[in-house]
């Protein structure tokens, strides 16, 4: 494994299919098949804020369980790169989530996520996660991935 500014986290997070301004992950810190850790960094001054809310902005939930689905897409894609030696394609969509949400997000924030394997069933890779802030906790729940290849055939 490499280290946060290595080539192989650098490689996942060109991998992801999202771009600015819908990618909400900045960096991964660690990335093994079971398990990633990584940020989102919310500056204060993005689109989403300024209705989200007037004069107390807050960062939606949705975007925070958003951002532990990108991680958890860039963990599923590197266990299906070395595990299967293969490439399965960039291609992703996020395919279920639950989530509780403890303590709202008042940018500037830095969100750091964790993603924990926690089964796989077909195309469909799941995960724990957990968003924190300043080390406490914000956000936990479980997220679902479904990786497809690239030239839309199902994996086997």
């Amino acid at each position: 494994m490499t280290g946060p500014s290595g080539s192989n986290h650098d490689a996942a997070l060109a991998n992801l299919p999202h771009a600015h301004p819908f990618r909400f992950l900045d960096r991964i810190d660690e990335l093994a098949p079971e398990r990633a850790r990584g940020a989102w960094i919310v500056q204060g001054d993005e689109d989403f804020l300024r209705g989200h809310f007037p004069g107390r902005p807050l960062v939606p939930g949705v975007l925070i369980t958003e951002a532990a689905a990108q991680l958890a897409g860039a963990a599923a894609h590197h266990a299906i790169s070395i595990g299967e030696g293969g490439d399965e394609g960039s291609q992703g969509m996020l395919v279920l989530s639950e989530a509780r949400f403890r303590r709202p997000v008042e940018p500037p924030a830095t969100i750091e996520l964790a993603v924990d394997a926690i089964g796989r069933f077909g195309s469909i890779h799941r995960f724990d996660f957990e968003a924190s802030v300043d080390g406490v906790a914000v956000a936990s729940g479980s997220v679902g991935v479904s990786l497809t290849p690239a030239d839309g055939e199902t994996p086997s």
